[in-house]
């Protein structure tokens, strides 16, 4: 696995920096970019508003894991589009990120607090499984479009889907992991430190 990761480093540091740009855009964003990104806001609280009303954690649980693979597997799966949604995935989840931080900063909520109890528990997970998926979705397209050297474009496209499944299996699992998490560790210590804090 490590070795794995490591000859792929610069496809995940890529998708990294990608996503460190999308959330200091999203933190910063102007007026146009703000509008999108709430509409955004407003779909994932939508939804969120339905799970809470169903107020089963197991429910939770399943809703917020099949959303996330959704978009784990769509990042992979259309890399071969030359990665362009995969890199549009991860800068815009980037963003949400960072304009949630900068609108909660405005409304005089402890950022650090929400970023220690309400995204780290389940971001650990999350977060990388989803950098990952974008990072082996940029391969697939690159690595067939610019095969790397002693590679065939037949021989990197089939690498490509090799490397492509692997990654879903690591993410899948991985955002199982951030689903049960999130949907039953954050709420309590957002609930215990942040929103009676």
């Amino acid at each position: 696995m490590g070795r794995w990761i490591w000859i792929n480093r610069g496809y995940l540091w890529t998708a990294v920096v990608i996503f460190a740009v999308g959330v200091a855009t999203g933190y910063l964003a102007s007026d146009p970019l703000r509008q999108v990104l709430m509409s955004q806001l407003t779909q994932i609280r939508d939804l969120a508003g339905q799970v809470r009303a169903v107020d089963n954690p197991a429910y939770t649980v399943m809703v917020i894991f099949l959303n996330n693979a959704k978009v784990a597997i769509f990042f992979l799966l259309t890399g071969i589009l030359a990665g362009i949604p995969a890199i549009v995935g991860v800068f815009g989840n980037g963003a949400l990120i960072g304009f949630v931080l900068a609108t909660l900063h405005h409304q005089g909520v402890p950022v650090g607090s929400v970023l220690l109890y309400g995204i780290l528990p389940h971001g650990i997970f999350e977060i990388p499984a989803f950098l990952i998926a974008a990072a082996f979705g940029l391969k697939l397209g690159w690595g067939w479009w610019r095969p790397a050297n002693g590679y065939t474009r037949r021989e990197a496209f089939f690498q490509g889907w090799r490397d492509a499944f692997r990654a879903a299996g690591v993410a899948v699992v991985m955002l199982a992991v951030a689903a049960v998490v999130e949907g039953t560790v954050t709420p309590y210590l957002l609930s215990r430190y942040v929103l009676q804090g």
